[in-house]
């Protein structure tokens, strides 16, 4: 999964934190650190190590749990698909960013639809019927283990208020709980990957001003980590490196770039030309993430889905159906204004990550408007719009869709960038397929690997013949590869901290990934932050032992 920059403050409704330094108190951590410190906290309440990776639907339902989530099994089912084999730390950390904490407002506003009397309670028979019957069903033991939770159950009747405040407050003292272990475990503390260092001695605001990484030798660097910033060198103290490399790449400004991004208003059109033989072929476009920026401002009021009429009937609102709409064309592959049961599956796989069946799909277009066996645009509507009927006017699962799809709270595609493929040949009509690419398949990932090491500059680690990192630049991004040839897994520590005005797709200085025997790994694409300046690439690749 590509990690996008920027910061959400995503557990910012968890106000505890940690006994800190007089240091840390008078220079708070700043939003991005706080992130992955409780990122890191949630992780390792489940796991040993931010290095072990989550291999099953529930380890990852725990982890997010112990995060403040409390995902659906829709949620679940979107980052865990069938071809799912793990998923590691950076990909918790993106779920994350997308999945908001569970606030106190919205637990009590679902449980307020169920309360007639609205008095706080509901009865112990509506609750056991809405939970067992309705949206994702609970089974009778789990129904009861909440009806007998002695606290918030009283006369027949569940304390949906208490319950709330119960949840929220344990919540919050887990969180607090494993802080606190990682503030004064040092082993703990070590575990530094995908975070940037903390406990820090001091954060001056106007730091001494570092040299050029362009005229920093390598035997110079040794001397220049305990002169420079401070998190560098406790950096060096907490860790033991068995090798080190150093790249140093200044690009100029490219005059072709604008300094305001446009996009995606702003369509460009990339073309290729050339004679190619029999066989499959597989066009993989992407790109870096980098562009993948936090949002100046934050949306924060949501907007409205459905509403209902006089009457009391439900409808989806004009801009929800606009919305609809332009997720149809992007789904519409052929472009025919219809949806196949292939295409509808590239949809459901990427919201849902289940595919619908042919007996399912028999059922809908009973259902709902088709034409040639395909579903037409009025008949999505109507399908999105019996989701939100089965939830009572809950537009939860809707939401889920449309953030998979890229759509944020205001119903702008800020997270995905749409686009077309046209292939045109001569004397030959090419059959094009389009193919889904699941998230753990890795098609792109040795694409990009191939095509760096065939162009990319290659550099041995020092006294370690078989750890290469390979390294490709063009005018507007550089992309680095790392090769091992061992046997035996290595840790590969990554320290971007001396670059001059670069950003990268992991939205993070100071990471590590580790490289399994025999592989190759994208370790990272960087790319300007102000595209009208100068930009340095100052990147050290050390062997973590």
């Amino acid at each position: 999964m590509a990690i996008s920059p920027g910061s959400d403050a995503s557990f910012s409704s968890q106000k505890s934190t940690p006994s800190e330094s007089p240091q840390t108190k008078k220079f708070p951590r700043t939003e991005e650190e706080i992130f992955y410190m409780n990122c890191r906290a949630a992780y390792l309440t489940v796991f040993k190590s931010s290095l072990e990776n989550i291999v099953s639907k529930d380890q990852l339902y725990l982890a997010l749990q112990h995060a403040g989530r409390n995902p659906s099994q829709k949620t679940i089912n979107k980052y865990w698909t069938p071809q799912t084999a793990k998923l590691n730390f950076d990909d918790f950390c993106i779920i994350l960013r997308k999945e908001k904490p569970t606030s106190k407002v919205e637990l009590l506003k679902s449980f307020k639809q169920l309360d007639i009397n609205d008095d706080g309670c509901i009865l112990h028979a509506d609750l056991y019927k809405f939970l067992t019957k309705r949206g994702e069903k609970m089974t009778r033991e789990e129904v009861n283990a909440i009806i007998n939770l002695v606290d918030v159950n009283a006369d027949g009747k569940f304390d949906y208020i208490k319950f709330c405040k119960l949840y929220m407050t344990t919540n919050e003292q887990c969180l607090k709980t494993t802080l606190e272990k990682l503030e004064v475990d040092s082993k703990l503390r070590r575990h530094q990957f995908g975070n940037h260092i903390e406990g820090f001695s001091e954060r001056d605001p106007s730091p001494v001003r570092k040299p050029s990484p362009s005229i920093i030798r390598k035997t110079d660097q040794k001397t220049f980590s305990n002169k420079g910033d401070s998190r560098s060198s406790l950096l060096s103290a907490t860790r033991k490196f068995k090798a080190s490399l150093s790249f140093t790449i200044t690009m100029g400004v490219n005059s072709n770039q604008n300094s305001k991004l446009k996009e995606p208003n702003l369509i460009k059109v990339f073309g290729w030309t050339g004679e190619l033989g029999p066989g499959i072929y597989w066009l993989i476009p992407s790109t870096t993430g980098c562009r993948l920026r936090k949002e100046i401002k934050p949306v924060t009021d949501e907007a409205q889905l459905v509403y209902r009429d006089e009457t009391g009937e439900l409808f989806l609102t004009k801009e929800f159906r606009s919305t609809l709409s332009d997720i149809f064309e992007v789904i519409d592959l052929d472009g025919n204004g219809l949806l196949s049961l292939e295409e509808y599956n590239f949809f459901e796989l990427r919201t849902s990550g289940e595919k619908c069946d042919e007996e399912a799909w028999a059922v809908c277009r009973e259902n709902f408007d088709t034409k040639k066996n395909e579903l037409t645009r009025q008949g999505f509507m109507d399908l999105n719009l019996m989701e939100a009927n089965d939830r009572e006017g809950d537009p939860c699962d809707l939401w889920v869709t449309l953030h998979s799809m890229g759509y944020n709270k205001a119903l702008e595609l800020t997270e995905a960038c749409p686009f077309v493929i046209d292939i045109y040949a001569e004397k030959c009509k090419p059959k094009i397929k389009a193919v889904h690419m699941e998230a753990c398949s890795g098609q792109l990932e040795k694409a990009i690997c191939k095509s760096v090491l065939s162009k990319g500059d290659a550099k041995v680690m020092d006294g370690y013949e078989n750890i290469i990192v390979h390294t490709y630049n063009c005018d507007t991004w550089i992309t680095s590869v790392v090769e091992n040839k061992s046997d035996e897994k290595v840790i590969i520590h990554i320290n971007n901290e001396l670059s001059k005005n670069c950003i990268n797709n992991r939205g993070l200085n100071i990471f590590a990934v580790e490289v399994a025997p025999n592989s190759t790994m994208v370790c990272q694409h960087v790319m300007p932050l102000n595209e009208q300046q100068e930009w340095i690439y100052y990147c050290t690749y050390s062997l973590i032992s």
